[in-house]
């Protein structure tokens, strides 16, 4: 008689279980001077997260990339995770409603060359919500979503950075380049998901907590 192997875990039920590892507790304002989240969702048998096409602006050193939904900490925010739930709501039009909980910090990362602190949560779609994203025309000329399994299609092609024209790591998806910080983000949280489970389960490894360069 053959043994039948371990079962399955579904990414979407794999998610939930490695967020409960990482604290929902609101994050003091004084960690970092931005803040994106990755919100997942569930697509043919896999994960998608939510991804903008930034629009074209003078003094935006972002101007035309893909992002993630997110943006500078204002005065008036009590915490990094009041943020960027502010920005989800001001440039794609979704609101905290959206998100399965609050959203769960991934850690804080230096965005190079500018060294800007930026903090990244990560949340899923909340439950019977199909959240239809809209974009703020004066931030983002638009927004889709970006399969996790893309990354697996990693290629170099030459793009305008702050150094010149130069080589860098690259996913197309529908005609939207993802590259930079975005795709340095992306590549981590996917290898995070990826990752054996520990012996207690499938929480998973915790991400580095440390601030580091991405």
């Amino acid at each position: 008689m053959t043994g039948s192997g371990p079962a399955r875990i579904e990414p979407w039920d794999r998610l939930g279980a490695r967020l409960v590892a990482l604290s929902s507790d609101p994050v003091p304002p004084d960690q970092a001077d931005a803040a994106v989240l990755v919100l997942a969702r569930s697509h043919n048998r896999g994960l998608e997260v939510l991804a903008e096409q930034r629009a074209q602006q003078d003094g935006d050193p972002w101007s035309g990339q893909v992002s993630l939904p997110g943006g500078h900490k204002e005065s008036g925010d009590r915490s990094l995770t009041e943020t960027v739930l502010r920005e989800l709501h001001e440039e794609v039009g979704l609101t905290a409603d959206s998100v399965e909980g609050p959203p769960r910090i991934f850690g804080v990362r230096r965005a190079r060359p500018s060294g800007v602190r930026v903090a990244v949560f990560v949340g899923r779609v909340a439950p019977a919500q199909d959240p239809s994203a809209r974009a703020d025309s004066t931030e983002v000329a638009g927004t889709f979503w970006f399969p996790l399994d893309r990354l697996q299609q990693i290629e170099s092609r030459p793009r305008k950075t702050v150094f010149g024209e130069m080589p860098v790591d690259t996913v197309e998806h529908e005609g939207h380049i993802v590259w930079g910080f975005t795709l340095r983000v992306l590549r981590e949280v996917a290898e995070w998901l990826d990752a054996p489970a520990t012996s207690g389960g499938e929480a998973g490894p915790a991400p580095p907590a440390r601030s580091q360069a991405l």
